[in-house]
């Protein structure tokens, strides 16, 4: 939601003390409404509105959801008002406007806009009576939520209001005049600061402000200048960091953390929307230009980004991950645990974190200059990126020549990459894709190998299928590459955005604690690369994995190490957790994509831990498994059924060999014609794979339907079917 104007400081604020809150205005009070048909006198929302020829009824307005004290026909807008008394406006310390509303809002006191929905336009702006939102928004205070908040100072509320009459005056907007439902339930409470009853009980739902003297954690307090924080662009602001060397940290304290201006905001695609918004800023000098600081201990940068845990209520899963990362030798953000004051209004806990972003602390390439296009020069850095296409910071890249999928550019920024390293980055991933759509795969010299840096692909996949998390390999997926002088290889990373991970996901499956990712992964399969399940099903890839989770099972990735992590954690969030679940109040309540609900943050953790634990016991087993299967060799002749069959455009034959001989598997169709010839020679005893791309011996494309392949092994000989699609 968007911020109200008024910003005043936290010092200002401690010196009113308000005993206790009453309630003015209650969205079932009688109310004046009209739903308009064309634009109201622009003096509607003031005290001196004459609305005797406006309608009465009980609030809420709207229609659909079983909230509506007065039931509407379907419209864009409906306008309401209510005028309050106040006897003596220097008892009142503090106000708080309570907003449930379906689709989009703006809120007045006398004339004054103090708050609007974040799907309508600028605040400050003229909202028409015809005009719809940008997004829906669902009411939540009838399913058991509770409504959004704007808070309001005292010394605001003296610059705004008077003694004797005042009024409250909202308008609420739909998405569209076909929506199905449409809501506005308006409250407004005063904090009192004597023993006198002015109004009345606040709801039973309401929550007083946080208010807290001490934390264990570093307090980070940001000032927009009473400007709202947008996706983009960034907005200038003032941000100073309490982080005491006692490791107690009061909130008037002197900033000693930081202490200075930056320019912030919003972060995420779909985050974006959660009620408990993520941000990222820049430091910046007084003149505006970036400032590299360092925050908190980590090393010196300009880019920053506030992650705001939210459907994880653990609160900690992506700092475990990243923990774990670093420790095994595989960067990953550094992070911090803070609890945010925005524009003087608490936030909760958040993660103070590293940007992935190419630096000597970070992802440690060469920096590429927009003028080196030839030789070693134009060979790197470059880091790209698998996610959402053209959403955030995805607005530029390529796709696959092979299955559509979408190379991100994220360094250099699209903005800034020139015309010959586009060309450099795009040609040797085609060059990589076309050595992993060739039958030569796996091997060993012209193979993968000869292009990715296998270690971190291991590593990386490792990481991922600890925590099962869901958006593995197709979304928040980055890997890189150095200049062919350093490094010629690819490299898989930095890990990022686990919060649906370790079991915290409702949807493919991620819940359970079997099951490979890579091998079963139903969400979004169309999302990931064909290159990664490639990787996976080699058999020398599968040993390294073998090998290496075996060494890392033993230390880092052992449950002492983990829970150990973990419990370090929670013992650094100590009280700041009840704080945090006060003003976000969700334990217990389902947040997407929850899968399981826990009343308490202890079973929240304890969940983490026992999920974990299970998951690293069904990795043993089959790691074991694997281990065994790669330690001997086929007892007889076997051809697998091609995979996956139907297939676009790739499929693979997997066949066994119990010894040396000569192998030829040759692709028909339907008329007996040979199509393509696979393999033509002798091959040694074991496990082997063969890939068909749906082309001809001349590299053509071949058409869509019913194929047969052939292998005949010595004196082994099968046929099956399989089928392209198009």
């Amino acid at each position: 939601m968007k911020k109200y104007l008024f910003i005043l400081s936290y010092l200002l604020s401690l010196s009113f003390a308000q005993d206790h809150w009453e309630t003015a205005i209650f969205a079932d009070d009688t109310w004046k409404y009209i739903v308009p048909d064309n634009e109201l006198n622009n003096m509607w929302n003031t005290i001196e509105f004459d609305d005797n020829n406006w309608l009465e009824g009980e609030g809420g307005f709207g229609y659909g959801d079983n909230d509506d004290g007065t039931i509407l026909d379907q419209a864009i807008s409906v306008y309401f008002r209510r005028s309050f008394n106040i006897n003596d406006l220097s008892k009142l310390s503090k106000a708080i406007i309570n907003a449930d509303y379906d689709d989009g809002f703006v809120a007045f006191l006398n004339g004054h806009e103090i708050g609007r929905s974040d799907n309508l336009s600028d605040f400050g702006s003229v909202v028409g009576y015809n005009s719809t939102t940008q997004y829906d928004h669902e009411a939540s205070l009838y399913s058991g939520g509770y409504p959004e908040i704007i808070t309001i100072d005292s010394i605001d509320l003296s610059n705004i209001l008077t003694n004797g009459q005042n009024v409250f005056a909202i308008q609420v907007h739909n998405f569209g005049t076909s929506s199905s439902d449409m809501s506005g339930n308006f409250f407004l409470t005063f904090g009192i600061t004597d023993s006198s009853i002015y109004y009345s009980e606040p709801p039973e739902w309401f929550r007083e402000p946080i208010t807290f003297g001490t934390s264990n954690l570093p307090i980070l307090k940001i000032d927009t200048y009473g400007n709202e924080i947008v996706d983009e662009p960034r907005i200038d602001a003032y941000m100073g960091i309490i982080n005491n060397a006692s490791g107690i940290n009061h909130v008037d304290n002197n900033y000693n953390g930081y202490d200075g201006h930056i320019t912030i905001e919003r972060k995420g695609t779909s985050s974006q929307w959660n009620d408990k918004k993520p941000y990222r800023f820049e430091t910046v000098d007084e003149d505006g230009e970036n400032n590299n600081v360092s925050l908190l201990g980590m090393p010196e940068e300009n880019d920053w980004v506030l992650y705001a845990p939210w459907q994880d209520k653990s609160l900690i899963r992506n700092i475990l991950a990243y923990q774990l990362s670093n420790d095994i030798g595989r960067y990953a953000p550094k992070t911090k645990l803070i609890e945010l004051y925005l524009n003087n209004e608490y936030e909760g806990v958040y993660v103070l974190m590293e940007k992935v972003k190419r630096d000597d602390n970070r992802v440690n390439i060469s920096k590429l200059k927009p003028d080196e296009i030839s030789g070693d020069d134009l060979t790197g850095g470059y880091i790209l990126k698998f996610d959402w296409y053209d959403s955030g910071d995805n607005i530029g890249g390529f796709q696959s020549n092979v299955d559509g999928i979408t190379y991100n550019y994220h360094y250099p920024k699209p903005s800034d990459i020139v015309p010959e390293q586009e060309d450099y980055i795009m040609n040797y991933i085609y060059n990589f894709e076309n050595i992993m759509s060739s039958n030569y795969y796996a091997d060993q010299i012209i193979g993968y190998p000869s292009i990715l840096n296998i270690e971190s692909f291991v590593d990386f996949i490792l990481l991922q299928e600890m925590a099962k998390n869901v958006d593995a390999y197709r979304l928040s997926t980055y890997i890189y590459k150095d200049k062919e002088s350093v490094d010629n290889k690819l490299t898989a990373g930095p890990i990022w955005d686990f919060n649906h991970g370790y079991g915290n996901c409702d949807y493919g499956q991620t819940w359970e604690v079997n099951n490979w990712l890579l091998e079963n992964n139903s969400e979004g399969g169309d999302q990931m690369s064909f290159w990664w399940k490639l990787l996976w099903q080699d058999e020398n890839f599968q040993a390294k994995v073998s090998e290496r989770y075996t060494e890392l099972r033993s230390n880092i990735f052992s449950e002492d190490h983990i829970n150990g992590i973990i419990d370090s954690l929670v013992n650094v969030l100590g009280d700041a957790v009840g704080r945090n679940f006060l003003k976000w109040p969700i334990l217990g309540t389902y947040v997407w994509p929850n899968y399981y609900v826990f009343d308490t943050y202890e079973q929240e953790v304890e969940y983490l831990k026992s999920w974990t634990s299970d998951r690293l016991d069904w990795m043993d087993n089959k790691i074991n498994y694997m281990k065994v299967l790669s330690s001997i060799n086929p007892q007889e002749f076997f051809i697998k059924n091609a995979y996956p069959n139907p297939f676009n455009p790739i499929t693979s034959i997997r066949y066994n060999l119990p010894n040396n001989c000569s192998v030829n598997i040759t692709i028909y169709d339907m008329m007996g014609r040979i199509v393509k010839t696979l393999v033509n020679g002798s091959q040694t005893t074991g496990y082997k794979l063969v890939q068909w791309n749906a082309t001809n011996d001349r590299n053509e494309p071949v058409s869509a339907g019913l194929y047969l392949y052939n292998i005949q092994a010595g004196k082994f000989r099968q046929t099956r079917k399989m089928v392209l699609l198009k």
